[in-house]
């Protein structure tokens, strides 16, 4: 099979379409991650120890379990308890959940490089448990979780790919439904991974920029 530019520039707009889906579950997903993924780690830091156990569970369960499993459970098992959901906010759902868990490790991780001086001098300046979260540890955790946490906003662009499996119009299933329609994929998967890297490639260079800034 040869390339055919016709067939290209005919599916581009397609393509672009998906494109642009992908970066608004992209966008939405990254918000309930990171939220989310903050929420937790510190959740899990003022919990006793059975709730420590209970967030430490779930953060394995979401951690252990593949992301497609889970796609799969909630837009197929969900409607036969009577839960049923457009396919659009399960797959945003599932995916700021599962990157939540992984976003919740890193911020544990910039928490436990805070020096303990720091949290005696807020005690000894007589602030609250709640003024010291929110004005001292949690800027200190985000902007030392910050690179990391980028990375995951990437690994989440690029797996927003298998969305495909339940309907979801994001670029994957555009180049995957060409296929199917007009029997030609070399077409729309080649033009699919050069669009993923394309937009990728932007933010790796203000990634790598960053991190050179913070080493």
């Amino acid at each position: 099979m040869t390339w055919d530019w016709s067939f290209a520039l005919k599916i581009l707009p397609d393509l672009m379409a998906g494109v642009w889906y992908t970066i608004v579950v992209t966008l939405a997903a990254s918000a309930i991650a990171l939220i989310g993924g903050l929420l937790l780690a510190i959740l899990e830091s003022v919990s006793t120890t059975i709730g420590r156990a209970f967030v430490r569970f779930w953060l394995e369960l979401f951690r252990g379990v593949p992301t497609l499993v889970l796609l799969y459970f909630a837009f197929y098992v969900l409607p036969e308890v009577g839960i049923t959901l457009p396919a659009i906010p399960i797959g945003v759902g599932v995916l700021g959940i599962v990157y939540a868990a992984y976003c919740s490790e890193v911020y544990r991780g910039s928490l436990i490089t805070i020096p303990s001086e720091l949290r005696d001098a807020c005690v000894a300046l007589n602030l609250s448990r709640y003024i010291t979260w929110q004005r001292v540890l949690v800027p200190l955790m985000i902007k030392r979780a910050l690179p990391a946490l980028l990375n995951y906003v990437l690994g989440m662009f690029r797996e927003t790919a298998v969305l495909f499996a339940i309907g979801v119009p994001v670029l994957m299933s555009q180049a995957n439904e060409i296929g199917y329609e007009n029997f030609r994929y070399l077409e729309p998967f080649t033009m699919a991974g050069v669009i993923y890297f394309g937009v990728n490639l932007p933010f790796l260079f203000v990634l790598s920029r960053f991190k050179d800034q913070h080493a």
